[in-house]
């Protein structure tokens, strides 16, 4: 079950992580091109992680050219608040990404092993301080410390978009007071959970 819900997401498509990793590629060099026009990816980089956290990233440039790809009419993807709130998010969190890892799920990632193989790189306690965050500035935060507690190794930024993508959907349903989908295996604190503990489990066996 596990490796169904590594390769299987759930908002996302395979365009939009086409679109995501070459806007993160691009973050990692000095000179580069969006739409013709260059810019200079370490500058827009920098600019998005002095941003306050998360809903500072919109006044910066380097968010719009991601969400002005993403958001197309082709891509299937509305430029709903939602979603520009799921991807400010998402870019505040990716600028702190040393590398794009697609090893593994983003939540399987959290519990493999240390360098000295020795404890989680992250601990349970604080997955669950993750999976229990109730505003976006602290679900934007926790999940900063996740990937630099990652470092060198990186992390699966799709597996990354699309969870913050459906934590956003969920919470909005909440406060609307709508039901969120009933089916355990598509809600983003189980899928989470399963990845998570399941590596843990299969790491010790």
């Amino acid at each position: 079950m596990s490796k169904y819900l590594i390769k299987k997401t759930l908002i996302l498509n395979d365009d939009h992580k086409a679109i995501i990793i070459k806007w993160f590629s691009k973050l990692q060099v000095q000179e580069c091109f969006f739409f013709g026009k260059a810019y200079n990816g370490l500058k827009l980089r920098a600019e998005l992680k002095r941003s306050f956290l998360p809903n500072g990233v919109m006044l910066k440039e380097g968010y719009w050219l991601l969400a002005n790809q993403l958001f197309e009419e082709k891509s299937f993807l509305k430029a709903s608040d939602n979603h520009h709130q799921a991807l400010a998010i998402f870019v505040a969190v990716a600028v702190f990404v040393k590398a794009n890892n697609e090893n593994a799920s983003f939540a399987s990632q959290l519990s493999e092993k240390n360098k000295k193989n020795e404890r989680n790189i992250m601990s349970s306690l604080r997955f669950n301080q993750l999976l229990a965050s109730d505003t976006e500035e602290e679900f934007c935060r926790r999940l900063i410390r996740a990937v630099k507690l990652r470092g060198d190794g990186g992390v699966n930024l799709f597996s990354l978009a699309d969870s913050i993508f459906l934590w956003v959907k969920e919470k909005n349903n909440r406060q609307k007071n709508l039901l969120n989908n009933m089916e355990p295996f598509k809600r983003n604190s189980v899928r989470w959970a399963m990845d998570y503990y399941l590596t843990e489990k299969s790491i010790k066996e």
